[in-house]
């Protein structure tokens, strides 16, 4: 069953105390996220928070020849650059616009002093950065344990969540990198799961048709992911 988002907002924010995000409230900003646009790269220090509202983000592992592959997919229900520590955070990955759509963003300094002023911050925060992390293991697990017919599934699935309705809007292209692997695969798996109804296609989209199928296509590392997040941020 799809995990329906909240709409009209992060869940991540809808989860601080009101007082805080009272306090918080006119620093943030809303920004229109075209598909693409890269929010850090590799070891750049992070200066903005930003908390996907319609928006989908993608966090990769780049490789010196430019080459790349998701480790996490980041919706409405978390964020990325938060300041856990009194460090200043400094981006593992390239981040970047996965699905077009809203952001709030705000001031990774200004975020970072509600991190050290109030301890139900910082507990949420952890939270959440623990269960990004379990998402980053398991796709690790999962890109080198599980074949590209039940990624793809899993992918799906993970953005499905994610965005309103059922249609994902992204190329074939867009899709073998995120799974790392060749396009002409991409291809013969989408008709693969076109065939057997799972899902539709048009230009530049991907229609979601059997939810459930898709679920049982899929590797076990969707559903041990989002049991994890809802274990961590009920």
């Amino acid at each position: 069953m799809k995990v329906e988002p909240a709409k009209g907002g992060n869940q991540l924010l809808a989860k601080l105390p009101k007082a805080i995000r009272e306090q918080l409230e006119p620093h943030f900003k809303t920004v229109d996220l075209r598909q693409g646009k890269v929010l850090y790269e590799p070891r750049s220090q992070v200066e903005q928070a930003y908390f996907p509202t319609t928006a989908t983000l993608s966090a990769v592992a780049m490789m010196r020849d430019g080459s790349m592959i998701e480790v996490a997919t980041v919706g409405r229900e978390g964020g990325v650059g938060l300041p856990i520590t009194l460090i200043p955070p400094v981006s593992a990955n390239r981040v970047f616009a996965q699905i077009p759509g809203e952001a709030v963003h705000i001031s990774a300094a200004i975020l970072a002093k509600q991190v050290q002023k109030h301890l139900a911050v910082k507990q949420l925060f952890d939270a959440y950065q623990a269960a990004f992390m379990f998402q980053v293991s398991q796709s690790v697990a999962c890109n080198g344990l599980h074949q590209v017919l039940q990624r793809c599934c899993r992918w799906l699935l993970m953005t499905h969540d994610r965005v309103d309705g059922d249609e994902i809007t992204l190329t074939q292209e867009f899709l073998s990198i995120m799974l790392g692997v060749r396009r002409a695969t991409v291809t013969e798996v989408i008709q693969t799961l076109e065939n057997q109804g799972l899902i539709g296609t048009s230009r530049g989209r991907i229609i979601v048709r059997n939810r459930t199928g898709l679920e049982k296509s899929a590797c076990e590392c969707y559903s041990e992911v989002r049991t994890e997040y809802e274990r961590l941020l009920k």
